[in-house]
């Protein structure tokens, strides 16, 4: 007789990185007083990474294939970070947990990493733990490698396909790769890095968005499962925001094929054409 199925997927609250590209191309984008954060008030939304929520629906497609899957989410972070957890939630998840971790540091995936190792441990029934393949905020995509070498589990990355093999038990996971996609297999309990090759992630319902209100995470603070005091192995030490330019050269008349012979000139002195 097959035991049920757990999914562990880890998702993060980033800051939009559609609002983030808008102030820096308006020169609106400025960096907080210690160097380590954006200046960008309430104006810039805070949303689940992408990745993450692409995880999250990996999960969903496991849980399509068998009844007995469970999917858990977790985020670890400031107050803000459970409304990543309602979209979880929303979107088929049937518990959420929110760490809070008043010493987290930004940009310090080792932290992060042994907090999550320390839920999956808690949990103790984890079977299959599902991340985003990089945050937005700063593509470190260190976190799910990290936690596989914590919790001494096989890791798979730039996953585009994850398939449970009900004859073996085993996970098939189709892979992103320069020379085309490639199938992978590993056992069971295992940490898959899922790409944007998944797919699009479904939209909620209505009647799941107001549960998602409903029913909040599971708190713990990290200081309650960390086994011991941990000071990190890394820190962001200053920001900088990229000078970004544009240059827009008109060409004048009212002629298209005037306007046309006056481009390819342009292009041809320039040497972007030959001819």
């Amino acid at each position: 007789m097959r035991h049920a199925m757990h999914i562990l997927v880890a998702a993060k609250q980033v800051l939009d990185p559609d609002g983030i590209n808008s102030y820096a191309l308006w020169g609106r984008l400025e960096v907080s007083e210690d160097g380590r954060g954006f200046n960008t008030g309430e104006t810039v939304p805070r949303i689940i990474n992408a990745y993450d929520e692409q995880a999250m629906e990996a999960a969903l497609q496991i849980a399509e294939t068998r009844e007995d899957v469970r999917i858990t989410a977790v985020t670890v972070g400031s107050d803000t970070a459970p409304d990543v957890l309602k979209r979880c939630y929303a979107m088929g998840a049937e518990n959420t947990i929110h760490v809070h971790d008043e010493d987290s540091r930004p940009g310090d995936p080792f932290r992060v990493s042994q907090i999550l190792a320390s839920v999956a441990e808690n949990l103790g029934d984890v079977d299959l733990i599902l991340c985003g393949r990089q945050g937005s905020d700063y593509d470190q995509g260190a976190v799910p490698a990290i936690l596989s070498e914590d919790l001494g589990l096989p890791f798979i990355t730039m996953a585009a396909k994850v398939k449970l093999d009900e004859a073996t038990g085993s996970l098939h996971v189709e892979v992103v790769t320069p020379d085309g996609p490639e199938t992978l297999e590993c056992d069971l309990p295992a940490v898959v890095a899922v790409s944007n090759e998944i797919g699009q992630p479904r939209y909620p319902s209505s009647r799941r968005m107001i549960q998602a209100r409903r029913n909040p995470p599971t708190v713990f603070q990290a200081s309650e499962l960390l086994q011991e005091p941990t000071t990190g192995k890394m820190s962001i030490k200053l920001l900088t925001v990229p000078l970004v330019q544009g240059n827009c050269e008109i060409i004048e008349g009212g002629d298209p094929k005037e306007k046309a012979s006056q481009l390819l000139q342009i292009l041809r002195e320039r040497g972007a054409i030959n001819g």
